[in-house]
Parts: C-alpha cells; structure tokens; sequence
C-alpha cells in the first residue's frame, strides 16, 4: 500500500558497532537460540515480538488476502501462519522460532517473484515485511535508509517530493529490496548502474536469527553475495542506497505501434537504435508485442515505447529511425514527471502489470541484439497462444534500458553475473491466465519454452549457454545460468557458511 507521508526509521537510527568478525573472512554466524516453546505460534512467539507486529492465523479475514502473490495460483506456497513484522527483532525472534520448531519460513514483500521454486515453501510461515516502511533521507541527500518492505511507488514519490530519486526496479507494485537482490535493472541504470550498485550497507538477518550489517567495510563476502544473489543469503530488514537530485529536465515518451507485417524492420530499427546497448544514458527502450484490437483483430501488435530525458526534438532523431519502419501509429506524451512515469509506461501500481491473484508464467533470455528469423518464429509461437482467449492479455516484453552506466561498474565487486552487464537485451514473453486448470498450465509452460528456445538459437553467441535474468527465471534454468558460471563457487561456498541448512533455498536456490 503507498504511504505518502515520509516516516522516520524505527530501526535504522544509530550506528551499528565493527566487531572483531567482521574483519574475518572466515567469520560464521554463531545461533542464538529461540528459548520459547513450539506450541501455539500465538502463545509462544507472540509475547517477544513488537507492540506493531501481528500472528495472522489460517481462518482470520486478513490471512487469505495475505496469501496471495501475482502469480497465484501458479505460484503458491502454503503457510501456517503468517507474521506480520514490525522490527528487525521481530524478524529475528521469527526465525529463531521457526528453526527451533523445524519449520520453513519465506519472507514476503512485493510478493512478485514467479519462480517454482517458491512452491517449495510448503507448510511455512511467511515473514510479511509490509509493515516495514521507514524511509529516511540523511541529511547530505546522498543516502536514503529504507525498510525492507516498502514498494518502489512508496520510495519514487516520497523521495520526488524531497527532489531526490533513487534507483529502483520496474514497476510500482514491486519491492525496492527484491529486485535489488537479483542485480535489478532500471529506467536509470544507463546512468547509475542496477539497482544492486547503488546499495551502500544493509542490514541482514541471517538463518539462525542473528542480524549483521553488511556493507563494504563489515561483512564484505556477505555484502558481494547480497548484490546478484541476495535471495540465498538472509532477510534484509533494512538498507541503505545512493539517492541522487531530481534532474531539471522531465521526460517524453514516445508511443509506436506496429501490425506484424512491419515486425522485421521494426526490429531492425530497434537493433540498430540500441546499438547492442551502448546508447546514450538518457534513452529507453521498452515495449511489447500484445493484442489490441483497436489495431489488428487478428494478430498481436507491437506496442513499444522511447522514453527520453529531456525534449521532443531531442528525442526526434531515435524515433525518426523508428518512424521509417513503417508504424500505424505515433504519439507522443511531453514533460512527464518522474512520479508520473511508471503510470506513463503502464507500470503503474494499480495498472495491469500489478494485478495480483492471476497465473503468470514468463520464459526469458538475455541476448546481444534480436535475431529477425528467431524473433519471427517466436512471434508465430505468441499469436498461437493467444489466439486462446485465456492467454489473450498476455504480453511480450522486449527491454532495452541502456548499458553505460552498468559496463562503467566494476564487475567484480558485486555477485551480479557478467552475462546480465554484458547483454542489454532483456526479453520475455508472459503469459497471463486465470484459474487452476493443469491443462492451461502445461499449454502456458509448453509455449513459453518453445519461445525462449527459438530465441537462444537465434543468438548464436550464447545459444550453448543462454544467460537468464535471475528475477525473470521461471525456476527450470541451471545454476549457470542465472548466477553465472564464474560466480557461481564463490557463491555455494559462501552459502554453506552463512545459510549450510539452506533456509533460504526458495528462490532459485544455490545449492
């Protein structure tokens, strides 16, 4: 929910002491024990949690609004109860009692990861970070301190309001921390990097209830593994990131659409306007291939968007190349405030792309630049689909967001794979369905594999081994994959060290 007033931190304030451990690369987390019972979560817990946290158990009005996820049902882990947190203490207490008593716990935020392996989490109790809302802007305006639960829509306008913006993910509805947790890639990341390079410090329950802070200078290891691989690690109750000013300037966004004749040279516009990423900062590029009847009754549309920092006739000269590629329409949107822009670009927190309770299933890869013939046969896979009304509001994503700003970072400080900096494709046909049927399912799941393996063949320099976007991944991809062949040891060892029961193992798990 956006909360429009900025709140002070109830946890963030005051400095956390260096000690002796957190110079040691070598340093593991010794368990300090719940030393309650594992009777009534409600008798037992209850008592050492805060005066705002709450135990919501099954046949509570609220516990079944709590359940659910975006991707539900195709996405649903089973709780037994659901904690409400307030404080980092309470996460703590939470999960010092749910490893006492055996049980599995998932923390909860956006509640917008889709991979499969989250249906892992059977019989949990869910850590519901929602209440943890705190943001504060340090006095310099260089730094802001966010709660682990506060939603991108919540940090964009109380942050615009203050003339500052931060870097975050792609959509209103999401957490700030999740996408930060998988690299994150953002509308600023040609200037800034991914959301992951703009994290400063964080602080991090781990799996037996101690909390550390991780930061380039305290936990080092643990600070690296947080920023791509995040997810396996612990909870983050709090963080702080890089807050930058307001630019002077606001944006155009430039709206395109194509009927499916005109797909090969739209894609030949858009290949050489990305120029394999290496644009200037202030340019982005994202879309969709989509029915709209308004356009074409019989086939999917292209749907694409250029989104520039600045004016109309600075933005001209892109959409002029786009423009001889023959669309069926143009329009343009001027002077759109930061705050404004997620709504702009339909990713607004009460738009489509936020609809919650709705099966989503999304196939992607990571690639230099579009193959013509791959995109074309991928495109025949999608009409397919889609011609089924069931699937007929699903969309296929085709996001360019610039890569100076991501190649300018050094790559070895963060556990982001190199394969994610290194291809400025991000692309992802999701495919969206209401109901329970196992039959719409396997349909949902057998397209979208057809359409990702049509688009690795088509980019023959990672075809053997296609990249994929670790916050996109559906859950059947390799380790390799995601994570990155090369990170990938230093990240199951340092997994074994600070999570060896693998707690945290339902989100695309490393080990």
């Amino acid at each position: 929910m956006y909360i429009s007033a900025l709140t002070t931190a109830l946890l963030l304030g005051g400095s956390h002491a260096v000690s002796a451990y957190d110079t040691l690369s070598t340093w593991s987390p010794t368990a300090v024990p719940y030393t309650g019972q594992c009777g009534s979560i409600a008798a037992d817990l209850g008592p050492g949690l805060s005066t705002n946290a709450t135990i919501v158990l099954p046949g509570n009005s609220s516990f079944e609004a709590l359940e659910i996820r975006s991707s539900s049902p195709r996405i649903q882990p089973t709780f037994t109860a659901i904690v409400e947190v307030a404080t980092e203490e309470d996460i703590q207490q939470t999960i010092r009692y749910a490893d006492r008593c055996d049980i599995p716990f998932l923390a909860v935020a956006g509640g917008h990861g889709w991979q499969s392996t989250i249906n892992n989490a059977n019989g949990a109790i869910q850590i519901n970070m929602r209440k943890m809302q705190q943001i504060e802007l340090e006095s310099s305006g260089t730094l802001v301190r966010i709660g682990g639960g506060v939603l991108q829509r919540h940090l964009t306008q109380t942050l615009y309001s203050l003339g500052k913006q931060a870097v975050t993910g792609l959509c209103e509805c999401t957490s700030i921390i999740g996408p930060l947790l998988g690299g994150g890639h953002s509308v600023l990341q040609g200037f800034h990097g991914f959301v992951s390079d703009n994290l400063l410090s964080a602080r991090v329950v781990l799996a037996n209830g101690t909390a550390v802070t991780a930061s380039a200078t305290e936990h080092p290891d643990l600070f690296w593994a947080l920023r791509g691989a995040g997810h396996n690690f612990g909870i983050v109750a709090s963080f702080e990131v890089k807050a930058y000013d307001l630019p002077k300037t606001n944006w155009t966004i430039v709206s395109i659409v194509y009927t499916q004749d005109k797909l090969e040279e739209f894609i030949d516009a858009l290949n050489e306007v990305d120029n394999e990423g290496d644009h200037v900062p202030e340019l982005v590029l994202a879309g969709a291939i989509t029915r709209i009847a308004a356009f074409d009754t019989v086939y999917p549309v292209v749907a694409y968007q250029l989104s520039y920092l600045g004016t109309a006739d600075e933005v001209e000269p892109y959409v002029a190349r786009f423009r001889q590629a023959g669309p069926i329409s143009v329009t343009t949107a001027e002077n759109v405030a930061y705050n404004d822009y997620y709504i702009a670009t339909s990713n607004g927190y009460n738009q489509t792309t936020c609809e919650e309770d709705n099966n989503i299933s999304g196939y992607a890869i990571s690639l230099r630049k579009y193959n013509k013939a791959a995109v074309r046969q991928t495109f025949g896979y999608f009409s397919n689909l889609t011609a089924d009304a069931r699937y007929n509001t699903s969309v296929w994503l085709l996001e360019s967001y610039g890569s100076r700003g991501v190649w300018a970072q050094n790559y070895s400080a963060t556990a982001v794979a190199p394969a994610e900096r290194n291809l400025p494709v991000l692309t992802v046909p999701i495919t969206w369905w209401a109901g329970n049927s196992t039959e719409a399912r396997e349909k949902a799941e057998t397209y979208g594999k057809l359409m990702r393996a049509a688009l690795a063949a088509g980019d023959q320099e990672t075809s053997s081994t296609s990249h994929v976007y670790l916050n996109y991944a559906i859950g059947d991809e390799s380790r390799e994959q995601v994570y990155g062949a090369e990170p990938l040891p230093r990240l199951q060892a340092l997994k074994k060290r600070y999570d060896p029961a693998n707690k945290f193992g339902f989100y695309m798990p490393l080990v």
